[in-house]
């Protein structure tokens, strides 16, 4: 799809020096926000028509995984094509797996259900699945401020800890005029997640929750799923999700 901006850097490095590395660098993302809009449509629909099901990283951010298609609303340095994920449309059967880590809470709660009905129709027949983690998990999150928990610092888990996992801190991307991208819009616990994907046609589903790597209170505040397209055992399941986030382990989760 492309150098990132971090490739590019790369590059660059020891043949230029740090603030012409830096300068052209930002020139390469000016560039990619101006021609983006008649790229990234050549993009989509080059990714629609592939023969090959394809491995999707919905709500990327400024992190690209190698072995996906990276995939954000907005242009950033790690983006493959952008999209509207809470209009997500792809045809039948052409994506193998999608994974997402704290995306899946920024959608609109009117829209989550129309999101996942999507997903498991682009799902592929032939062992699709979709991995979401970086969940709030509330149920949690309202335990551990009732119960006044401190980290080994000395901490105590208080109102803005509250705030920090339930709502995201938006305050902190405000300068950057994207409060409202950041604002969570749901939170989840159990129940939730198994209404959720059992009213968009998913059977077959596994919820686990983690720790946070660098989290400093060390308790598991987040969660997440893992559901195939058709029918699996649990045992199965719970193979494939372990195997699956082992890439991940001490990335997002630990």
């Amino acid at each position: 799809m492309g150098p990132t901006k971090q490739s590019l850097k790369k590059y660059l490095k020891g043949r230029l020096n740090a603030t012409q590395v830096e300068q052209l660098s930002r020139a390469y993302v000016f560039s990619r926000k101006v021609y983006w809009p008649l790229v990234n449509t050549w993009r989509v629909e080059s990714l629609k028509r592939r023969s090959d099901p394809v491995r999707l990283h919905f709500g990327c951010s400024g992190i690209a995984l190698d072995g996906f298609v990276n995939v954000d609303v907005r242009v950033t340095a790690a983006v493959d094509v952008t999209m509207d994920l809470g209009r997500f449309a792809f045809p039948p059967g052409r994506v193998a797996c999608i994974y997402s880590n704290a995306f899946f809470e920024h959608l609109l709660r009117t829209d989550r259900e129309a999101h996942l009905r999507s997903v498991r129709a682009a799902l592929s027949d032939q062992g699709g699945f979709v991995c979401y983690s970086g969940l709030p998990f509330f149920r949690r999150i309202a335990k551990f401020y009732l119960d006044e928990l401190k980290n080994p610092a000395g901490e105590t888990f208080d109102l803005y800890q509250v705030y920090r996992y339930s709502h995201g801190d938006p305050d902190r991307m405000s300068r950057l005029g994207w409060y409202y991208e950041q604002l969570h819009k749901s939170l989840f616990d159990e129940q939730e997640l198994r209404s959720l994907l059992r009213n968009s046609g998913f059977e077959s589903f596994v919820l686990f929750e983690y720790v946070f790597p660098g989290d400093p209170f060390q308790v598991p505040l987040t969660m997440g799923f893992y559901a195939t397209k058709h029918r699996q055992n649990s045992t199965d399941l719970q193979s494939a999700v372990v195997e699956f986030l082992s890439q991940f382990d001490g990335q997002f989760l630990e």
